[in-house]
């Protein structure tokens, strides 16, 4: 049996280990110890570590400037932080701060987790690391957006429009795969850029061919405004959540159900409630219709189109909306007694308007 000791950094990663074999073993910043510490805030002389005649390791502090403190214990046994006065006997899993070096103490017996199998991906992520793959996809996505662009707008192209969304398209897959390296970096200490920048670049290079494939199918079926929103919906479904179980499982080191389900409820929870407004606003009422300026050449159409006068001839059927004629309502008593009256009045005012234009 033996005693490890390792040295973490900051995000409490192993830098480096040492194994004490013996019955004592010195850590400091001279150089005459058994681990030498590059930490100015440490003793030439710090801390030594000794084994008794029944096995147990006894940490001893050496009257150093800054002492030792005691932090936790990795293994989960409940120890308070608290300044080591003197000496103390070593627990499997203690952390300790020497200066302002972090030292986690290990028995060697302890029982470590079974390895992790290497994921099927890793091949495929590391083909995809290529920075030259990520370049050409990252071109490819730009060109082929400006491209369908060109050919689908039916009035004067404006190039410096056009240009200008491309080049904001290309800064945002930039800025994302900025990000996850930075995040990668920050966790994993291997940012990965040129990997993150080749799956985004992908993802758009994939949804800007789905969107000239979705409206091509919409101009052979008229899909109308549900049924390409639910396409539309299913396509990005699979595309986001596929980036970011792929971003979170090179940037972080969460486990696989927490990646999964990272993946899963966010994008589509957004891509849900996108979804959830268009279909309310179907029943709202549009005094502007909505129309296509796109243009779609006829080698496009895969059905026979119908002639003008067969179409003009049924449009009656289409837009003639047919108006139920209301049957007129019998008089009533009332009506027919005003009537009367005034008929009465009129013939009894017609004498006397004849008698008095009489000479």
């Amino acid at each position: 049996m033996a005693l490890i000791i390792e040295e973490l950094n900051r995000a409490n990663r192993v830098r480096a280990r040492y194994r004490m074999e013996g019955d004592r073993f010195t850590l400091g910043r001279g150089y005459q110890n058994d681990a030498i510490i590059e930490d100015l805030h440490a003793d030439t002389a710090h801390v030594e570590i000794l084994r008794d005649e029944n096995g147990r390791y006894h940490l001893r502090d050496l009257d150093s400037v800054n002492g030792i403190q005691l932090l936790r214990n990795s293994r989960g046994r409940p120890v308070s932080y608290h300044q080591i006065e003197n000496e103390r006997v070593i627990e499997s899993g203690d952390e300790i701060q020497v200066g302002k070096t972090h030292l986690r103490l290990i028995d060697s017996n302890t029982p470590l987790p079974p390895a992790v199998p290497v994921h099927s991906l890793e091949n495929i992520l590391h083909q995809l690391s290529n920075p030259m793959v990520a370049i050409a996809l990252l071109l490819a996505m730009g060109g082929s957006a400006l491209l369908l662009s060109y050919l689908g707008y039916a009035r004067a192209y404006e190039w410096t429009l056009a240009l200008n969304l491309v080049a904001g398209t290309l800064l945002g897959i930039l800025l994302y795969a900025a990000a996850w390296a930075f995040i990668g970096r920050v966790v994993r200490h291997d940012s990965q850029f040129f990997t993150h920048l080749t799956i985004a670049a992908l993802g758009a290079l994939l949804y800007t061919l789905w969107e000239w494939f979705g409206s091509l199918l919409d101009y052979n079926y008229a899909l109308g405004r549900l049924a390409l929103p639910l396409l539309n919906f299913a396509v990005l479904a699979v595309l986001l959540p596929t980036m970011l179980w792929c971003a979170c499982y090179l940037a972080t080191n969460i486990s696989p159900r927490w990646r999964l389900g990272v993946a899963l409820v966010l994008p589509l929870g957004f891509l849900g409630l996108g979804l959830s407004e268009q279909i309310t606003s179907l029943s709202k009422f549009h005094r502007v219709p909505q129309i296509s300026t796109e243009i779609k050449y006829k080698s496009l159409l895969w059905r026979k189109p119908e002639p003008l006068q067969p179409f003009i001839a049924g449009t009656r059927t289409l837009f003639d909306i047919p108006v139920e004629e209301r049957e007129q309502e019998p008089p009533s008593d009332q009506s027919d007694e005003a009537e009367a009256g005034t008929g009465d009045s009129a013939r009894r005012a017609a004498p006397n308007h004849v008698a008095g234009a009489a000479p």
